[in-house]
């Protein structure tokens, strides 16, 4: 390891963020590349790599994010992009750049989580890391049976004016969202636009009456909700009745503010265990919450 650099100065310099961009291409089978050139790379987004030459060789990458917890802001970490190159593991890389972070940011930040995978149950409790359940919320579809449904409209992002009043949206409905979202992401406009470009841009929809935004998937039967953005509270059985009567259950992304009608369960994901670190982040599990699917980095 003496011979490696430590930097986050990763995402402006070229060579660095190509070799960044190979490893997470081999790691996870993906990248970053679109979302820099899009302009939406942003300062949130901040790997922690070890260079040996040219080369990034391992990472760790620190999201810096801001969450309206029922009305009070909370300023967290999520640790992310966890990865080293096949070649140097083994060496001890991870933990000394994990080590660098937890060092830099103790007392800033009040708490750190990560999703880490079945390989690494045993991994992050070294680092003081506990794992905490999440749990989701849904609606059977007798609850939605006689109610109304709102218009929906489907989103174009390939549309610039539908794109600027979407992002226009997220951004000052903030405050106003927490009639609909308990644990709400604030002023990370840049990972949701990630997310609209790798999996979520074909599932948007505009609910005029309301002036409000959902993203919302119907596979077979069941419909899943992964956000809403309005200054409205929305309606959420109406919201499901808008989908269809094919809807056997609609499943929550993110935790409802309003829970009337609604049913709990733990939410679980193959491969995926929350890790927490602070006490302030014991309110996941005490208080049924769970991390809203798109503010997973």
């Amino acid at each position: 390891m003496q011979n490696m650099k430590y930097t986050t100065a990763v995402r402006d310099d070229s060579n660095l963020r190509k070799s960044f961009n190979e490893l997470t291409q081999q790691t996870f089978g993906f990248d970053f590349e679109d979302w820099y050139q899009s302009g939406h790379w942003g300062d949130l987004y901040i790997p922690h790599v070890l260079v040996n030459g040219e080369k990034v060789v391992s990472n760790v990458s620190v999201n810096l994010m801001q969450f309206n917890v029922d009305g009070t802001i909370k300023n967290y970490i999520q640790i992310g992009t966890v990865m080293t190159d096949s070649e140097h593991r083994g060496q001890g890389l991870n933990r000394e750049i994990m080590e660098r972070i937890l060092q830099e940011y103790a007392g800033k930040v009040d708490g750190i989580y990560l999703f880490g995978n079945d390989s690494v149950l045993n991994y992050y409790p070294k680092f003081g890391f506990t794992p905490a359940k999440e749990y989701e919320y849904y609606l059977p579809c007798n609850i939605c049976e006689n109610a109304p449904s709102y218009t929906l409209e489907k989103v174009n992002l390939s549309e610039e004016s539908q794109c600027s009043r979407l992002y226009h949206t997220i951004t000052s409905c903030a405050s106003a969202n927490t009639e609909n979202d308990a644990l709400y992401m604030n002023e990370n406009l840049s990972l949701y636009q990630f997310w609209f470009a790798a999996d979520c841009g074909d599932s948007i929809y505009y609910l005029p009456e309301i002036d409000a935004y959902v993203i919302a998937d119907l596979q077979e039967q069941t419909l899943y909700v992964n956000q809403v953005w309005s200054k409205q509270k929305i309606d959420l059985a109406r919201l499901a009745a808008s989908f269809g009567n094919d809807v056997a259950e609609t499943v929550f992304g993110f935790t409802p503010a309003q829970k009337e009608n609604l049913l709990i369960r733990e939410h679980k994901e193959d491969d995926c265990t929350l890790f927490i670190l602070g006490d302030d982040l014991k309110r996941i599990e005490k208080d049924k919450m769970m991390f809203p699917i798109l503010s997973h980095a």
